[in-house]
């Protein structure tokens, strides 16, 4: 089974990190800067590289703004969470973002690119009621999926509890918090939880959560999308700890 990464950057970086690329797709006339390249490390790592029209591009963009540029790859390669663990070891400061059954593939994509940034260990979620890794998240990480774990389990409260067994606090974000993140324990060892698009955290995994967290509202608009926040507590993380340079 094969899916698609689009866009320049996201296709470059899938060759740069070592992503399964079996094929890319290059619209006529597509040459210059980021294509150069593509083309220069796809024949290194003896990749073929087929020129099609930009309507077949068009046909099976999800998004239709692949740029010209099209990779077909094999099946996301999910990481288990002991081997996550494992390479974590016992190191002090680890971020391991946790999200509870989002469905938008691109918001997917959006916080796999925040926490590679910050230097997360990981992203979970969970296997069944959720978005996993397809075109749309490729495109939105910019290349982030090329270098972050991500896993995949079927209970998510029960990831929880093994996360809290190797030393990690669990934070869940949530608009009914009282704690402002400002004031809450984001550092160390932490697994930030992040709810869905329209229902936040369920019930069961914000029961399993050792604090709630919610971002100050100065505005008049109630919240910022799941993305957005997770980026704003991922660097409140990174700040505490020193993480980011």
């Amino acid at each position: 089974m094969t899916t698609l990464v689009e866009g320049r950057n996201a296709v470059l970086e899938a060759l740069r990190g070592g992503v399964p690329v079996t094929a890319v797709l290059l619209a006529p006339g597509s040459e210059g800067g980021p294509v150069d390249e593509i083309r220069r490390m796809a024949q290194a790592r003896g990749i073929g590289t087929r020129t099609v029209s930009r309507r077949v591009l068009d046909e099976r963009s999800v998004r239709g703004a692949h740029q010209g540029v099209m990779a077909e790859v094999e099946a996301f390669a999910y990481t288990p969470l002991a081997e996550v663990l494992g390479r974590i070891g016992e190191r002090k400061a680890s971020l391991i973002i946790v999200l509870d059954h989002l469905t938008d593939e691109g918001n997917l994509g959006a916080v796999a690119r925040s926490a590679e940034v910050v230097g997360a260990d990981a992203l979970v979620i969970p296997k069944a009621r959720s978005a996993a890794i397809g075109p749309a998240a490729y495109k939105t990480s910019a290349g982030a999926l090329a270098h972050l774990a991500v896993v995949r389990e079927p209970n998510l409260v029960r990831v929880l509890e093994r996360l809290k067994e190797a030393g990690y606090w669990v934070g869940g974000a949530t608009e009914s918090a009282s704690t402002v993140v400002w004031d809450a324990p984001l550092e160390g060892r932490l697994a930030l939880v992040m709810g869905s698009e329209g229902a936040g955290l369920s019930r069961l995994v914000e029961k399993a959560c050792d604090f709630t967290v919610r971002l100050p509202v100065a505005g008049r608009v109630g919240s910022l999308n799941v993305a957005q926040a997770a980026t704003v507590l991922a660097f409140e993380w990174a700040r505490r700890t020193g993480h980011t340079s």
